[in-house]
This record gives structure tokens, C-alpha cells and sequence, in this order.
């Protein structure tokens, strides 16, 4: 059972879920034929179900809160009553039936004509060559067939199209429904520091194996807190590769596909040691770094130490954002170069990549070009993608100048000692069997030293990339809520 804490209504959330559909977190468009329809929240705002039994609202043991969902019209099963041309924008009107509209431009739609010769069904790809674009397409005449299920378009070159009800419904170009396709393909991030989690987000190992709701329960809280912990995994080794084939793949390092983390001697990462492990973010010196992280506690020291630490560590950013913004714009702004250099399992490595220590999405450089079609990624919002936290895999070569040096350093302490603040940071001892499950990008985390001999702790851990992750997440919404995902195709 997944849990923020408590059961809902006498039966697990696992079981409560499997009787009703999922929506999406965020603001969702629904379809339904029933007359209710209303999300429940699980102490949090961002993770919301949706109930079909009626239009009375219902209340939880838990004291959580339930909310009714505004739901805008079933606009996939509604037929539209017209279309009208506006040459003077460029746009094809739509009207629904209830009075909902939407505007869509010429070039769009002959560039996404469903044809045969210009789409391939079964790859949902585009057959079309970029450069032959027509931008100054315009429709002769359009019109609504098959009671309303069809529009049909005939183009200046006399080319026929025909954009079905709920295709278009799902692709309208209005704030609502662009907010709408906003949460299936990255959900909104909830943060936290130990002031606002009243129960670590939970889930069951076994249920998440056997259960697809749960795993998409548990795919979902991953993505919106950055942290779940799992619980009655088998206390032996292979349960992370099990886990991340749940999802897709082990994403491999130079570490290998997994890896194991016991004291030895003369290790090849300092993480091999029993001292504490400060908090950190794995692999800062991979340009493209594996997203999440699994940790899978085998065996654990009995003594004093060896408790796990995470902070969210984007939520601590965003604290010293406002409480000191000179620390921030360090650094945001000051290249760091990050390394890794020795041999292990896979072979002799030199790894060396130069990021700032906590990465924004704001300089505007081009980062990246996508062919397929043209599209010139930039760096433009602003908001936090990466954090790069590793003492030990910060390199001693520091190319800035020398007057900027003292300055950066007492940012980096500044942010250091607020994520490693109680108020912040979360500590506990994992028990065997219980598996951490986190973000790369956002969480960081570290150790207690245990100061005991050779194989007296034992954890396993292993890589997933965020691609597949949610992928995983997007595929099982569409299977599990019925009225399909809103980036059907």
C-alpha cells in the first residue's frame, strides 16, 4: 500500500484505487458519462483520484481533505456543431456542442493532416518532408461530417484531410487544455523539508512487483516528492534489478549495471568506506546523469551509525534563493568542474564534466538541437533542473578568478549547512528489506559513519534514467484510466 500516512475508508489505497480511474495529476480533462465526478487528496494537493459513484462528497478517517474537480465538458463524446474559416488569422474555428471553442492555425493543421500519404498510423509519425511546409496553407472549404465525429478540410492544393472530435479536443491550443496536457508530461514537483512531511512517502515493495496501480502509485509519488521509501523487500541481493525492471532498464554506469556498497579496503569510491558519507548527488560528472536512484538495504550495522540523511535539496535552493540571493547567483553562475578517475568493474574511467553547483534553466545558451522536427532547445525558465552536491568528486582545478574564489566558497558552505540542517534533512536507519527510491537531480544524500569492520553493512544500489521512469508512468495512465491519456494519438 502506497501511504502518506493512513488507510482511506477501512480498505488500502491499492484497493480503494483498483475500483475507480486515475486522473492525471494537475489540472485534467475528463470524459464521463456520470453525473459526479470528484478527486480525493491524499494529504497533499498534487495527488489526486478521481471517484465516479455519485455527486456527494466524501470524507476520509484520515482528515484529509476531498474537494470537488470543476470539470470544463465530456468534449471527447460531444459532437462539434460547426467550423468556420478566418483567413484574416489564419485559424480554423471549432465550436462543440455546449458552447466550447477552440481556434487552431492553418499550418498546423495541414502539417498534421491523419492522411495515409502524410501520417503512419501504426509509429503515430509524420510523414511530411519540413521544407516542403506549405506556411501560406489555406483550406477552400471545411465542413463537420459523420454527425459531428469528423471535420473535414480540402486544402488549396486539393488535398483532403479529416481531424477526428476527440483528436483535436485533446490538441486545442487554449490555456485550460495546454495546462491540462501539462501534467502528463512532467508532473508538478512537490517540495519539502522536514516541517512538512508528516510521514515519509511510503510504498510496498511487493505490491509495486505485483500490482500495476501500485506501481503507478508509486511511479507518481516518486515524481512529485522525489523520495519514497519501500518497505518488505527480500533482505537479498537482485531486488533493485527486479524494481527497475518494473520501469524499463538499469540505466549502466562505469560502476556497472549495479552496484554493491560495503566497506574494503583500498576502495575505488569513498562511498566503499565506513566513515560518514556527506551528502551528495551521484555521478555529478555525467553530463547526462542517471534521474533516480535506488538503494536497497541487505544488511545493516547494529551499532550506533550508518543512518541514512536526504535533503530536497531544489526546496533548500529555493530557501537560499531568499534568504541570500548573492549565494545563490554564485552558485548558479560559477562553473565547477566535477571528476571521477580510478577503475572498477567495467574497466579504467577518467570522467570530468564542468556545471555549476546548482543548475538553472535561465542563461539561454543553446544546450542541445532536435531534429525530428527542427527544435532548438534554450535554457529559458528559470527554474531549478540539477543539483551538483560531491565534496569528493569536486575537482582541486577551479577555473575562475582568484578574487571570486572566497565568495564561492562561503556560498557553497552557506548551502551546505542548510541542507544538512534538521529542518531540512531527513535521517533515519533503514532497516533490511527497505529500499530508497529518489531523484538524482533533486535529492541528495549521505550516511552516518559506522566505524565497523568489513561486511558488517551491505546495500545495493542501481540507476534508472527519468526517460523511462516516466514513460512507465505515462503508459500505465493510459491503460488504467479509461478514457485514455490526453496525448493520445
Amino acid at each position: 500500500m502506497l501511504r502518506m500516512g493512513r488507510q482511506v475508508g477501512g480498505s488500502t489505497l491499492a484497493n480503494f484505487l483498483k475500483r475507480r480511474a486515475l486522473l492525471p495529476l494537475g489540472r485534467g480533462v475528463v470524459t464521463s458519462a456520470s453525473k459526479g465526478i470528484h478527486s480525493f487528496t491524499f494529504n497533499s494537493p498534487g495527488l489526486q483520484w478521481v471517484n465516479y459513484e455519485g455527486t456527494k462528497k466524501r470524507s476520509t478517517d484520515a482528515g484529509t481533505t476531498c474537494r470537488e474537480v470543476v470539470i470544463s465538458g465530456a468534449h471527447a463524446s460531444r459532437p462539434i456543431v460547426s467550423v468556420a474559416r478566418d483567413h484574416s488569422t489564419g485559424m480554423l474555428k471549432v465550436r462543440w456542442e455546449g458552447g466550447k471553442e477552440e481556434v487552431y492555425p492553418y499550418v498546423w493543421l495541414k502539417d498534421n493532416c491523419r492522411c495515409p500519404s502524410c501520417y503512419h498510423k501504426v509509429s503515430h509519425s509524420r510523414l511530411t518532408f519540413i521544407e516542403e511546409t506549405d506556411l501560406k496553407a489555406e483550406p477552400i472549404s471545411v465542413q463537420v461530417v459523420e454527425g459531428g465525429q469528423q471535420v473535414e478540410v480540402v486544402w488549396q492544393d486539393d488535398h483532403h484531410s479529416l481531424y477526428g472530435t476527440e483528436w483535436l479536443h485533446y490538441r486545442g491550443f487554449s490555456e485550460e487544455t495546454r495546462q491540462a496536457r501539462g501534467s502528463r508530461y512532467r508532473l508538478e514537483r512537490k517540495f519539502w523539508g522536514t516541517e512538512s512531511l508528516d510521514n515519509f512517502p511510503e510504498a510496498s515493495f511487493e505490491e509495486i512487483i505485483t500490482d500495476d496501480v501500485a506501481l503507478l502509485e508509486w511511479l507518481r509519488l516518486l515524481e512529485v516528492y522525489g523520495f519514497v521509501k519501500l518497505k518488505d523487500a527480500p533482505a537479498e541481493t537482485g531486488q533493485v534489478r527486479r524494481l527497475a525492471e518494473r520501469i524499463a532498464f538499469i540505466r549502466k554506469t562505469h560502476y556497472g549495471d549495479d552496484f554493491t556498497v560495503q566497506a574494503k579496503p583500498d576502495p575505488s569510491n569513498v562511498a566503499y568506506l565506513n566513515g560518514p558519507l556527506q551528502l551528495h548527488a551521484d555521478l555529478p560528472y555525467y553530463e547526462y546523469k542517471p534521474g533516480v536512484q535506488f538503494i536497497h538495504c541487505i544488511k545493516q550495522y547494529e551499532g550506533v551509525g550508518g543512518d541514512s540523511q536526504i535533503t530536497d535539496a531544489v526546496h533548500v535552493a529555493r530557501q537560499l534563493q531568499k534568504a541570500c540571493p548573492e549565494h545563490y547567483r554564485l552558485l548558479t553562475d560559477t562553473l565547477v568542474d566535477w571528476f571521477d578517475i580510478g577503475k572498477d568493474e567495467t574497466g579504467e574511467f577518467y570522467k570530468l564534466l564542468r556545471l555549476p553547483v546548482i543548475c538553472t534553466d535561465k542563461n539561454g545558451e543553446i544546450s542541445r538541437i532536435n531534429m525530428s522536427q527542427p527544435v532548438i532547445c534554450t535554457d529559458r525558465n528559470g527554474e531549478i533542473s540539477r543539483i551538483n552536491m560531491s565534496q569528493p568528486q569536486r575537482d582541486s582545478h577551479f577555473s575562475v578568478p582568484p578574487g571570486e574564489v572566497a565568495d564561492w566558497y562561503a556560498a557553497l558552505v552557506a548551502y551546505y549547512r542548510l541542507l544538512s540542517d534538521p529542518k531540512y534533512c531527513l535521517q533515519f536507519k533503514m532497516t533490511p528489506g527497505t529500499i530508497m527510491t529518489f531523484d538524482n537531480l533533486r535529492i541528495v544524500h549521505g550516511r552516518t559513519g559506522y566505524f565497523s569492520g568489513p561486511g558488517e553493512r551491505h546495500v545495493q544500489g542501481c540507476y534508472v534514467d527519468w526517460d523511462e521512469v516516466r514513460s512507465r508512468r505515462r503508459v500505465l495512465e493510459t491503460k488504467i484510466d479509461p478514457y485514455r491519456s490526453l496525448y493520445n494519438h
